[in-house]
């Protein structure tokens, strides 16, 4: 009868039917986020961007991975700029991405790959630039951004090292001089910790020591000194780097003073510092979170007198506030905002990334 031949045709049919609809469900839903989130990307507003975001990627990781990039790129452009808000943010959603970009998951827009979002308005002006050009590419800019909103907006310098040094050996970022500029203000900071052990050595000598108190405490500060030597050329080494690599004359002639102060500091001479400099940045970059070898300076010998070792502690070298960011990364590839319908036609962005 008719009743049985729709229930013969009906069953085999209603699991793909149920399929279906629940697919239709889950775009709708995509939709739903992806509107908003767009918005908000479009006039940058990245509290709402980050708050969609987060829901979206909660709900539907797979389909808003690109966002993912983007959001972990967001904050970091915006600490280029000194504004931290983001920080928490930037971190999570960056380290997030480099661990799928590494595990080799996929990043699609549609039916197409997109290494983070990017938008040009009408006029074909950008309006937005996170994308990058491959894998590679996105992590190397990640870890860079990873590694300044750590440095400056968490103050955790020690843990900012890592992320900066990749950003120094990676293709894509490595003639950046933002990463070495951070590096060397690192080692400054650290430089500034032996002068104050110094300093407080010294500030303890009491008259009526004996003999064996006073050389103790003159080991002491020479093996600290020795240490500020070690400290010093590594810092040397980061900003002969950073001078070499910037691109404002301004900034470079900041960098050029600090590395020259330092120099003299280090060899109580000004003369060579740029052979030092020049011979320094063709050797490999030293991994800053190496041990750092002490080096020991003999004073030049007297007649008739031990060699010894210097013992008066240099000054204190203040770093500049943090001048040199890293300039642009090369032009993205053709990116598309989040769909908000299957095959939705969006305007596509091929921008030069703006680094403020």
């Amino acid at each position: 009868d008719s009743a049985k031949t729709m229930t013969d045709y009906l069953t085999p049919r209603l699991p793909k039917l149920e399929e279906t609809i629940k697919d239709m469900k889950k775009q709708e839903e995509i939709a739903d986020l992806a509107k908003p989130f767009n918005a908000a990307m479009q006039t940058k507003d990245w509290d709402k961007a980050y708050a969609i975001g987060k829901e979206a990627l909660q709900k539907f990781p797979d389909e808003f991975r690109p966002a993912e990039i983007a959001l972990g790129s967001i904050g970091g452009e915006e600490a280029l700029k000194g504004n931290y808000k983001y920080t928490d943010d930037t971190l999570k959603y960056a380290k997030q991405s480099i661990a799928d970009l590494e595990a080799g998951k996929s990043f699609k827009v549609g039916d197409k790959t997109a290494y983070g979002l990017s938008l040009f308005d009408a006029n074909k002006k950008v309006v937005y630039n996170f994308a990058y050009d491959t894998p590679a590419e996105a992590i190397a800019w990640l870890n860079l951004y990873i590694g300044w909103v750590t440095h400056y907006g968490q103050k955790n310098k020690v843990a900012a090292l890592p992320y900066l040094y990749k950003a120094t050996q990676a293709t894509e970022t490595k003639s950046n001089a933002g990463p070495y500029d951070v590096i060397g203000n690192y080692y400054i900071a650290e430089l500034e910790k032996v002068y104050e052990e110094i300093k407080a050595i010294k500030n303890s000598q009491k008259d009526g020591e004996t003999e064996e108190e006073t050389k103790q405490k003159l080991d002491a500060i020479n093996a600290k000194i020795a240490m500020t030597n070690g400290i010093a050329e590594r810092a040397m080494d980061a900003l002969a780097r950073a001078a070499n690599l910037e691109k404002d004359v301004a900034v470079k002639g900041k960098l050029k003073s600090l590395l020259q102060e330092l120099y003299r500091r280090r060899f109580d001479k000004t003369d060579g510092v740029d052979a030092w400099a020049n011979a320094a940045i063709t050797k490999p970059f030293i991994n800053p979170q190496t041990p750092i070898q002490p080096i020991t300076d003999p004073e030049p010998a007297k007649p008739g007198a031990a060699t010894t070792t210097t013992t008066t502690p240099p000054a204190p070298v203040k770093p500049p506030m943090p001048e040199t960011k890293p300039a642009a990364k090369p032009a993205a590839p053709p990116a598309k905002p989040m769909a908000t319908k299957p095959q939705a036609k969006t305007k596509k962005a091929v921008v030069k990334k703006r680094v403020a």
